[in-house]
């Protein structure tokens, strides 16, 4: 017999759990007498966090990483779209996608950091490199398997529809892939949200104000502890945002209104 489920949401169980965590943290600081700028006080934090956002430099740093993380996005969403219906057409190019997937996907953007310096430098180029390359992969990956599982009755109505071209993918191939078009998305934002930082770490900063990234790694500079665990907060929280709003919103709005979910 399948237990009954909890009466509580499990984000309000998740973020019960981390509240709880909270006083943790107060009390291994200080039975453990570690100095302030290895774990400064949550009050700290907390002051570092609220004088970022009043001065606004955090949000606007905030959303210059979210428009570099929407500008790779876009660009590793057109190559991948292309790349699956070049894939359906020619038999070579799936043969080659299906190699170099294998080859490349494993690989972690960070790891072709040193390559990418060499070829694009340091700069908005040498990110954009990295987010597209995290979210291609993940992205063609799903797409194909989309694409492959797209049920034969669905494709002999649209024969007998005549529906070809635009209109197959538009209502065909699109409702049928979506699923795995947002778990796809949902890994890649993941993975180029955790490459970008990094890069913007490494890099420093490669546009006028900087990213998110460039906010931490200033503050490690100037060994602004408080403000360095307000950076990784804030890592968390719009992380947390965007998986837990952005992609229900989608789903709300896709699969679900089109009824590919139970």
């Amino acid at each position: 017999m399948t237990p009954d489920p909890s009466p509580w949401p499990p984000r309000i169980i998740a973020w019960a759990v981390v509240l709880a965590a909270l006083p943790l943290w107060e009390v291994l600081r200080r039975l453990g007498g570690v100095s302030p700028l290895l774990m400064p006080p949550l009050r700290e934090i907390a002051v570092a966090l609220l004088e970022a956002l009043r001065g606004g430099a955090l949000a606007e740093q905030v959303l210059t990483s979210l428009g570099f993380i929407l500008a790779g996005a876009a660009i590793a969403l057109v190559l991948a779209l292309t790349a699956v219906l070049l894939s359906a057409s020619l038999r070579s190019v799936a043969v080659i996608m299906r190699i170099l997937g294998a080859l490349l996907h494993p690989l972690p953007g960070i790891v072709l950091l040193p390559v990418i310096v060499l070829w694009a430098g340091i700069g908005p180029a040498a990110v954009l490199v990295v987010i597209v390359h995290s979210v291609f992969w993940p992205v063609l990956t799903n797409l194909q398997a989309g694409y492959s599982a797209i049920p034969l009755t669905w494709r002999l109505v649209a024969r007998n529809y005549r529906l070809g071209g635009l209109g197959y993918l538009v209502r065909i191939a699109l409702p049928a892939t979506a699923p795995y078009l947002l778990a796809g998305l949902r890994i890649a934002w993941a993975r180029a949200w955790r490459a970008l930082i990094s890069a913007e770490m490494l890099f420093g900063s490669v546009s006028g104000s900087g990213g998110l990234g460039w906010f931490i790694h200033s503050r490690r500079v100037f060994m602004d502890t408080a403000g360095l665990f307000a950076g990784i907060v804030t890592v968390m929280a719009v992380g947390s945002l965007v998986e837990t709003v952005v992609f229900r919103v989608a789903e709300d709005r896709t699969i679900r209104r089109w009824g590919m979910t139970l």
